[in-house]
C-alpha cells in the first residue's frame, strides 16, 4: 500500500465516532467527482466568470434527455 493511503488510513482510524459518518459522506462525494484537466478548469472558470442564468444540472439532464 502506499504511503499516503497508510497515511489515509491512519487518520480514518483516528477519527472520533461522532465524525466517522461525516467523513464517509465526505468520501462518497469526493468518489463522485469527476477529474478535469487543466484547460478544462480554466474554460470553466471563464463560463463561470460569464454573466447570465444559472441553470440547475438536473436541468441540463432534462433538456439534453439524460
Amino acid at each position: 500500500m502506499s504511503p499516503d493511503r497508510n497515511r489515509l488510513h491512519s487518520l480514518v482510524d483516528a477519527l472520533p465516532d461522532a465524525e466517522v459518518q461525516v467523513a464517509i459522506s465526505f468520501l462518497a462525494e469526493l468518489g463522485e467527482q469527476e477529474i478535469i484537466d487543466a484547460d478544462t478548469a480554466t474554460k470553466l472558470d471563464l463560463a463561470r466568470a460569464e454573466p447570465g442564468d444559472d441553470i440547475p444540472l438536473e436541468e441540463v439532464r432534462r433538456r439534453l434527455g439524460l
